[in-house]
């Protein structure tokens, strides 16, 4: 008996992890979504907040994009270097970005890949485990297993997103503040807006913008697939009752 309830207590453990492997998938993808596929999502950004006024010497809105475009894809791989990203400030073309800057977008290539990463190693995980629940328990019994795994996990994960989301509403730049230390582990990230056009052109608005954006697209899909997850059991216990 004692074997037994250890093992469903594993199969539970492991339907957890599942669970928090598959909201870890999710949050990737819906970051990557928002700075990546959603279309023109920098440009009406720039456009509502007036980012190119806020360079002294002023810019124009397309080469804000074209510069945050360029840094997007030096972040996650597809451009080697920043050395040849180009804009026009006050009438002078010159290189966009300092050492400084290229310093710590170094620093965000890496948090980007890593993040790629942890994406494959969470999906190669969630396959694993869900792979041995299945072995020990059949197809019926693994959906429910998952499911109670999966909202379970969405439980733990919304009381701590509700504590974070509730600090951003009372300090986010002490929480933006706070997530830099975290990540970096030098002042790179300090950046000064009468020399680092960087800073000037990725405003807190737009940071808060694109958190409030994440979040949205992550809750949906969570909220989708808790529904899904909430007709199988109810599903499953129908049938029990039966």
């Amino acid at each position: 008996m004692k074997k037994i309830h250890e093992s469903a207590l594993t199969h539970k453990i492991a339907a957890f992890i599942c669970g928090l492997c598959l909201l870890l998938i999710l949050l990737i993808t819906a970051t990557q979504a928002v700075c990546y596929w959603v279309p023109d999502w920098w440009r009406s950004e720039y456009a509502k907040y007036d980012t190119p006024s806020n360079v002294p010497g002023g810019m124009s809105l397309d080469d804000a994009v074209h510069v945050t475009e360029d840094m997007l894809e030096y972040c996650i791989g597809r451009l080697d270097t920043l050395d040849g990203t180009e804009a026009t400030i006050g009438g002078v073309t010159a290189p966009f970005f300092t050492d400084r800057e290229k310093a710590h977008l170094s620093d965000c290539r890496v948090l980007f890949l890593g993040g790629i990463k942890a994406r494959v190693i969470a999906c190669l995980l969630l396959a694993a485990f869900a792979i041995y629940i299945y072995v020990h328990n059949g197809k019926q019994n693994t959906s429910v297993l998952l499911a109670k795994g999966y909202l379970g996990s969405l439980g733990f994960i919304a009381l701590l997103s509700a504590v974070i989301a509730v600090l951003c509403v009372i300090d986010f730049t002490k929480v933006f503040t706070v997530f830099h230390h975290i990540f970096f582990d030098n002042d790179l990230w300090i950046l000064y807006p009468d020399r680092d056009n960087l800073i000037n052109i990725m405003q807190e608005d737009v940071f808060s913008d694109a958190a409030m954006w994440i979040a949205g697209i992550w809750l949906a899909a969570d909220a989708l697939i808790a529904a899904v997850s909430a007709a199988v059991i109810r599903k499953s216990a129908k049938q029990t009752g039966a």
